[in-house]
């Protein structure tokens, strides 16, 4: 099933990683992780036809290709849109433009990373919980 699959997270933060790294470990999900420091290398491994992860976890700053040109990237080519990925923006701006480009390029959430490691651990509870529940109800082939 696909909740089972592979959690990928594109953080250039090392810092950011390793919290998220321990938010997960604390959380107890079975999903491996497979971290990217650079989202470029992210892209070339979402690319291959064998990889299907359950969910992309995204900055949006960084530095060579940003999140929001990574998420128009994946809805522009075929092979990436048609694996129904959700895309989950993380970051630390909470800015109007931020947001709304967000929602423009169809994300399926936006996380503030925030300073309170127990708010940041629930948040991110509540978003893998939402689609492990749901993600076998969702796909753009069936609208």
């Amino acid at each position: 099933m696909k909740m089972h699959r592979d959690i990928l997270v594109i953080e250039d933060d090392e810092d950011d990683r390793d919290i998220l790294q321990e938010i997960f470990r604390d959380l107890g999900y079975k999903n491996n992780l497979v971290f990217f420091a650079d989202s470029t290398e992210a892209l070339q491994y979402i690319r291959r036809p064998d990889i299907e992860p359950f969910i992309i976890i995204s900055d949006i700053n960084m530095p060579k290709l940003g999140g929001f040109e990574l998420r128009n990237i994946i809805l522009e080519e075929e092979l990436l849109s048609d694996k129904d990925i959700p895309y989950i923006f993380i970051s630390n701006a909470q800015d109007e433009y931020s947001i709304k480009q967000a929602n423009k390029l169809s994300i399926q959430g936006y996380i503030h990373k925030g300073t309170d490691y127990n708010k940041y651990k629930e948040k991110i509870r509540n978003l893998i919980d939402y689609w492990k529940e749901n993600i076998n109800n969702f796909s753009s082939k069936n609208g």
